[in-house]
């Protein structure tokens, strides 16, 4: 058993540093190194979320899916189409989304024109019976490999698209073809994908499939693929879009799915939304991005991020947002990153390991929970903090991390941080800190960490963590230097918070 020691806080009477810090034990570092490896391999291998979960488990991973409710089944029919003008759907988009793109994407039509479903509910092979009957061609290809639409197809507001177990949606690439739900858009064990030649007229264009105005998605065991082009939403991949003039649609789901090659799954102040056990691989932008939106769940996904890109984004002031249970590895940027106002987070039991940045990142975000993850040898530091009214940090382990395993720097005068029974061991120092308002310690375990347990301002309170009065009643507390504040505003205009109350607390 390895000697306890612990810094800030422990209830100990006798604390005292190790003749010999233990320091990351070499060939602990190799098998750590090789289990994100095979991670990775089995992500691009195409195995589904909970084979990759149980392979986690040889670093502590743990994590148990609630039991799904079946999704209903829907009597199919009634489905009438019509070949309309794109200007029709674009302006009912510009209502939510802007109308920045609109030039651009008529660019790249080879028809101005949107395959449109009216009424009904119609599965694909429905849908390619409708368009017969109404004698409409050029539109919708029926080959071995799917149904191939060579137009826009808009699912309109009523209208609910149902991809059915096998079907899979083909978009043509060369002839501008996206798929836009304002009704219903549901898929069990179905596949929509880009193919095609590259676009003639806009080089850059890729397909994209966007749920919006007032639609719904429901999409399990879904296989998405070479979709997404652009740099925003809703061009960016799978976009869900909610508000506006729009009422709100009943929450979406989006569960046991793969992501291969698509930008983003995006989520658009979408509230009560759940994403829960996909695979993300080799995405061009955040394999998960949610901006704006409340009570939205991210649970047990598991994302190999892509080399420019952060894993999982929260942003644009979204709030009350649980993240359990995911693994993140590999990411060019940020394993997770909170930013622009996101408010009241959980972020639980999650793996984030190999990230080019930080594991957890948060600037600009407030009131968010970082408990029980492991923060795995991630470039820059375990969990970076910029300019946050409060973190609570517990029961985490932060292990070989290039730079920190806790860094704090530019916290307002309100900023309130509470570090209590966390592992640091191996990090290239344990906290760093620099402008760091008000830390709370207590319980934390530098057993691994010695001798380099801070940087920057806190270095001169190194003192402070051999306090042998302190208890776990009474928490060290540093107050470093501060930047006066007062409230500033989220993206929306609304009041960030200055200061937080976490569950659990008196």
């Amino acid at each position: 058993m390895r000697k306890a020691w612990v810094c800030a806080g422990f209830a100990a009477a006798a604390c005292s540093l190790p003749w010999a810090a233990t320091g990351a034990d070499y060939a602990r570092t190799l098998a750590y190194e090789k289990t994100v490896a095979a991670l990775a391999a089995m992500v691009e291998a195409g195995r589904p979320a909970t084979d990759l979960q149980s392979a986690a488990a040889p670093l502590g991973f743990s994590y148990t899916a609630a039991e799904p409710k079946p999704m209903k089944g829907l009597a199919l029919g009634g489905a009438q189409v019509s070949v309309v003008s794109i200007d029709l759907v674009l302006s009912q988009l510009a209502l939510q989304a802007g109308a920045n793109y609109h030039v651009a994407l008529r660019q790249a039509q080879a028809k101005p024109e949107v395959l449109l479903v009216e009424t009904g509910v119609t599965s694909l092979a429905q849908l390619y019976d409708a368009v017969t009957a109404a004698k409409l061609t050029g539109v919708l290809d029926k080959t071995d490999r799917g149904y191939v639409a060579h137009l826009p197809i808009a699912v309109w507001n009523g209208a609910t698209l149902s991809l059915q177990p096998g079907e899979t949606l083909l978009l043509d690439r060369s002839t501008g073809a996206f798929l836009l739900a304002a009704g219903n858009l549901f898929g069990d064990a179905a596949a929509i994908a880009g193919i095609g030649e590259a676009n003639p007229r806009l080089k850059d264009f890729n397909p994209f499939v966007v749920v919006a105005l007032s639609g719904s998605a429901r999409l399990e065991r879904m296989s998405f693929a070479d979709l997404g082009y652009g740099l925003f939403p809703p061009l960016t991949g799978v976009t869900i879009l909610e508000g506006g003039f729009y009422a709100k649609p009943s929450p979406s789901l989006i569960r046991d799915s793969r992501f291969d090659n698509v930008g983003s799954l995006a989520l658009v102040d979408a509230d009560a939304a759940v994403v829960d056990g996909n695979v993300f691989g080799a995405s061009t932008g955040p394999a998960l991005l949610l901006s704006g939106g409340t009570d939205i769940a991210a649970r047990g996904n598991v994302v190999l991020a892509g080399s420019a890109a952060h894993g999982i984004k929260v942003t644009g002031g979204a709030k009350a947002v649980e993240l359990s249970g995911n693994i993140v590895i590999d990411a060019g940027l940020n394993g997770i990153f909170a930013d622009a106002g996101a408010a009241n987070l959980r972020i639980d039991g999650n793996l984030i390991a190999g990230s080019k940045r930080s594991g957890v990142s948060v600037a600009s975000a407030d009131c968010i929970d970082v408990t029980d993850n492991l923060l795995l040898q991630n470039a820059q530091s375990g969990l970076a903090v910029r300019d946050s009214a409060g973190l609570k940090v517990s029961a985490n382990r932060l292990i070989d991390n290039g730079n920190a395993g806790i860094s704090v720097t530019h916290q307002p005068d309100y900023g309130v941080i509470e570090i209590a029974s966390n592992e640091l061991d191996g990090n290239r120092v344990g906290i760093k800190g620099s402008t760091t308002a008000r830390l709370q310690f207590a319980m934390n375990d530098f057993t691994g960490q010695a001798p380099r347990l801070l940087d920057g301002e806190l270095v001169q309170f190194t003192d402070r963590f051999f306090n042998l009065s302190a208890t776990d009643a009474t928490p060290t507390i540093i107050d470093g230097l501060q930047l006066k504040a007062g409230a500033k505003l989220t993206p929306t205009g609304a009041l960030r918070p200055t200061s937080c109350t976490f569950e659990g607390d008196a």
